[in-house]
């Protein structure tokens, strides 16, 4: 036990006199406000954007006072005499949708297929909709007939719910995606750092020649990029509350969303994502070990970093943990935090990812183990 706080003591020494291994720990989670506040501003933008645009139409009649009230102020439309000209101003982009009136049919052209053509044919056929349910009533009174008897058959009401929303899910996730990555980026580099690069300095030799089994030799230096990844989790845990936080009160898309962060989730997540940190740490030393210098275990391990986007795709595309991915390292951490934050704790989810994470971090030190007792593999 000694030895291995003597390895952990002298690893920290070396970690805290490195401004590299210091930069990754405390710099890398700054990314996380950045892009939380610059994903809110861009949703936001995005937003209000649409609420203020205006969609160009032609038609070749003249609409009435009525059809005027009923067409939506985001609909500006421009009257052509024939169908020849409205068919040469959607081509040339002056209009990006153009109705043809043939006595009582109203013929619609517009590509739906795109973004703006379908809310533009969207806002038509609401208005025509509109225009036909008036004239319906205008026959109706004309002949005397109760609109009442016709009409109001049923009543319906609308309560808004708070509730989740694909900004908030989003930026949530990013949160947690960012911070899994800066604790990646963490135990990338100290792991590195205590493997790959003692060999290339020739300091492993040396130390193996101390009154020190290698397995407190390993368990030293796993604990110390470990605490190294634990010091970019709370960093990083820290900001993104603050930076969700600054979000929840600052930008309106998040008005009618609920972030669900409070005492117990918070601590959910830190306990989640360190069992993540012991898991990397683990895979990191394992990869590093087989490698020769420290520029060839950055090169084994930095597709690492770029696999912890991956679950935040998954999401995005609505696949829920079930089944295998349950038991999936950094898929099972970051979803199971998205679901804690965003929509209901799942018991069975947690437990699943906790005790693989447990299985997955005793087979690692197992492995570790082992390869320090190869001299073929600490000295290539």
């Amino acid at each position: 036990m000694n030895n291995i706080l003597i390895t952990l003591k002298k690893e920290l020494k070396l970690i805290i006199r490195d401004k590299k291994s210091l930069l990754m720990m405390a710099i890398t989670p700054l990314f996380i406000p950045i892009f939380v506040i610059l994903m809110s501003y861009i949703y936001e933008e995005l937003t209000v954007n649409k609420d203020d645009k205006t969609y160009q139409i032609g038609v070749n009649y003249e609409l009435s006072s009525t059809e005027r009230e009923l067409l939506s102020d985001e609909v500006k439309y421009t009257v052509y005499s024939s169908s020849k000209e409205l068919e040469e101003a959607y081509n040339s982009n002056k209009i990006l949708a153009y109705i043809v009136k043939d006595n009582n049919s109203y013929n619609i052209y517009a590509n739906i297929q795109s973004e703006d053509g379908s809310i533009v044919t969207s806002l038509i056929t609401n208005y025509l909709d509109n225009y036909n349910n008036y004239l319906g009533q205008s026959y109706l009174v004309n002949n005397n007939i109760d609109l009442s008897k016709v009409y109001n058959n049923l009543n319906y009401n609308v309560t808004e719910i708070k509730g989740e929303s694909i900004f908030g899910n989003q930026i949530i996730l990013m949160a947690i995606t960012f911070t899994i990555m800066a604790i990646t980026l963490s135990c990338i580099y100290t792991s590195t750092d205590t493997t790959a690069g003692e060999k290339e300095r020739g300091t492993l030799e040396t130390i193996l020649t101390f009154p020190i089994r290698r397995k407190e030799l390993i368990f030293g230096k796993y604990l110390a990029i470990s605490i190294s990844g634990i010091v970019t989790l709370l960093i990083g845990v820290f900001l993104s509350i603050v930076s969700l936080y600054y979000v929840k009160n600052n930008f309106s898309i998040y008005d009618n969303v609920i972030f669900n962060i409070n005492t117990i989730t918070i601590l959910l997540t830190i306990l989640i994502l360190l069992f993540y940190t012991l898991f990397i740490s683990g895979l990191c030393i394992t990869i590093a070990s087989f490698t020769k210098s420290f520029k060839e275990a950055q090169s084994a391990l930095t597709p690492i970093s770029l696999v912890t986007c991956i679950p935040m795709f998954l999401e995005m595309l609505n696949i829920n943990i079930s089944g295998v991915l349950s038991f999936i390292p950094i898929i099972n951490h970051t979803i199971v935090i998205n679901n804690i934050l965003t929509s209901s704790i799942n018991i069975n989810n947690i437990l699943i990812t906790i005790i693989s994470s447990i299985i997955y971090i005793i087979v690692l030190l197992l492995f570790i183990n082992k390869m320090y007792k190869s001299e073929k593999i600490l000295f290539n």
